[in-house]
C-alpha cells in the first residue's frame, strides 16, 4: 500500500484521522501482532468518534484463533478500522458518564477494546463466532501504515540483531557447556523460526512479506532476545 493509498483510506474511513505518531493513543501486542488505536478530537472532549484502529486483518486473526492455526498462506494485510469511544449513560438516558472502552468496526465483526482489562472482543457479524484475546498495552511507536521506510530501518536493525544474538550465544553455551548443547540450541532456533512464521506469517524462507508482519517480527525477535540468557544460565 502506497502512502497516497493508505491516507486517502484514512480519509474515506475515518474522516481526518492521519496514522501519525501525534495521533496515537495506545498500542496492544496481541498474539505477536500489532494494534495501533488513534484518535483526532478536541482536548477534554469526554466522547470521541474521530478515532482509527490500525491493524493486521483483525478478521483473520479470529479465524486463526478459532482454527487453532494459521489458515491458508495470505499475508497479513494493514487495514483500518473506523473506532470510537465507549461510556455508560447517566441518569438522564443522554449524558455520558462513566468510560467503558473502545467500539470498532469491520466488514464483518464489532469489536470492543477494554482497556480496565486489556482485553479485545471480536464478534462475528455473519456466524456465531466470537473470541477474546488478551493485550499488552505497548507504549513504543511501531507504525503499520506510512512509514514504510522506518519499519524497514526498524526491521533491518532487529534481524541483524538476533542474528549477532544467536551467534554469540551459541558460541557461548558450546564454550560452557559443550558441542551437544550448542546444537540443541540450534534446532531450537530453528522451531522458534518456523513458530514465528507461523504466528507472523512470512513466505517459504521464513521471511516477512508485509509491512504487518515485519512489526511482528521485530517484537518476536526482542522477546526471543530475552530468552537466550537462559541458555547461559
Amino acid at each position: 500500500m502506497t502512502v497516497f493509498a493508505s491516507l486517502m483510506l484514512v480519509a474515506f474511513m475515518s474522516s481526518a484521522v492521519a496514522p501519525i505518531e501525534a495521533n496515537f493513543i495506545l498500542g496492544m501486542d496481541v498474539q505477536g501482532q500489532r494494534l495501533n488505536l488513534y484518535e483526532d478530537c478536541a482536548e477534554g472532549s469526554v466522547t470521541c468518534d474521530n478515532m482509527l484502529l490500525v491493524a493486521p486483518d483483525v478478521g483473520l486473526l479470529l479465524q486463526t484463533k478459532q482454527a487453532g492455526k494459521r489458515l491458508g498462506n495470505t499475508p497479513y494485510a494493514v487495514k483500518l478500522y473506523p473506532a470510537k469511544t465507549k461510556h455508560s449513560v447517566c441518569n438522564d438516558g443522554v449524558t455520558p458518564c462513566g468510560f467503558q472502552g473502545y467500539t470498532f468496526k469491520g466488514e464483518d465483526f464489532n469489536g470492543f477494546i477494554d482497556p480496565l482489562s486489556n482485553e479485545l472482543y471480536i464478534t462475528s457479524n455473519w456466524t456465531t463466532d466470537s473470541d477474546t484475546f488478551l493485550y499488552t498495552e505497548n507504549r513504543t511507536y511501531l507504525p503499520l501504515v506510512s512509514q514504510a521506510k522506518l519499519i524497514d530501518t526498524m526491521y533491518k536493525t532487529s534481524d541483524q540483531t538476533l542474528n549477532s544474538g544467536y551467534n554469540n550465544t551459541r558460541q557461548e553455551v558450546r564454550r560452557l557447556y559443550g558441542t551437544q548443547m550448542a546444537d540443541d540450541l540450534k534446532l531450537e532456533q530453528q522451531a522458534w523460526i518456523k513458530q514465528r512464521s507461523k504466528d507472523c506469517g512470512a513466505d517459504v524462507k521464513h521471511q516477512p512479506r508485509t509491512q504487518a508482519e515485519k512489526v511482528c517480527f521485530i517484537q518476536q525477535n526482542d522477546t526471543r532476545e530475552q530468552a537466550w540468557f537462559l541458555w547461559i544460565d
